[in-house]
């Protein structure tokens, strides 16, 4: 493996560690709305597995694809940094951007997953 092949491997798993951290702030406000650690949108649930999933494929994978490899992956990290915040004082959390990012992306997906079921059953 040359340097930028391992350049570009830490910075994917910079952005994946990124992703589980919004993951599991994300996963915090669930459980703090409806008791349970999973997102919940007309009955459809969806666990931290498919909101590491969902950011993945609607974030990393849709930047990549238009941007390249590096620029993509910089741009994903960009975004996911939008939507948490840190601070000494307080504990780290979604930010606005972040909760609404998330909410939209999340019930696209729930709505997904509930018209691809009803294909199938029909």
């Amino acid at each position: 493996m040359d340097n930028q092949q391992e350049v570009t491997a830490i910075h994917h798993s910079i952005v994946d560690s990124t992703m589980a951290i919004i993951a599991g702030l994300f996963l915090i406000e669930q459980i703090n709305k409806n008791g349970a650690k999973v997102f919940i949108h007309e009955d459809i649930k969806i666990d931290k597995d498919l909101i590491v999933l969902g950011l993945k494929v609607s974030l990393e994978e849709c930047l990549i694809e238009d941007f390249g490899e590096s620029e993509g992956l910089n741009r994903t990290y960009g975004l996911l940094k939008k939507m948490y915040a840190e601070s000494d004082d307080k504990p780290m959390a979604l930010t606005q951007f972040g909760q609404e990012m998330l909410a939209t992306l999340f019930i696209d997906l729930a709505e997904d997953i509930k018209a691809e079921s009803n294909a199938i059953i029909h």
